[in-house]
């Protein structure tokens, strides 16, 4: 069976990280982005264990539990989940103020589409320049 590539948005919250998807029917909650990923896959097991016990078809978004999943973060997970970022350092690489993306970061200032976008180019520049790197 080919896996079902689902994107679901990871999200910060003042009491910790959900995860969710707008067509999908199972959703994760955690202290960390780790916790929250780790209770949406025992959830997903939980529903899919309970229906074939009960003799029931489970959600086709389930996929059977043959799924790929792709994260969108919000800014401030981002920083939680990659805990070596560096705001300042980022935003000095990307050419935006720094103390604008720490206010992003702790969610005092929400970033328009056009921000995003410069700090989501700025980090996959950072990952090809990583993966660049020999030792």
């Amino acid at each position: 069976m080919k896996k079902k590539k689902v994107i679901l948005v990871v999200e910060a919250s003042s009491t910790g990280f959900g995860i969710y998807g707008d067509d999908f029917p199972v959703t994760g909650y955690g202290d960390t982005v780790d916790a929250a990923k780790k209770d949406l896959e025992n959830a997903i097991r939980d529903v899919l264990d309970f229906c074939k016990k009960e003799g029931k078809e489970p959600d086709p978004a389930l996929n059977g539990g043959n799924l790929e999943f792709i994260f969108k973060y919000d800014i401030a997970s981002i920083f939680n989940h990659f805990g070596m970022l560096d705001a300042t350092g980022l935003a000095k690489k990307i050419g935006m103020n720094p103390s604008l993306l720490r206010q992003y970061k702790t969610g005092h200032a929400l970033a328009s589409d056009k921000q995003k976008q410069k700090i989501e180019q700025g980090l996959h520049e950072l990952g090809r320049e990583l993966l660049s790197v020999r030792l």
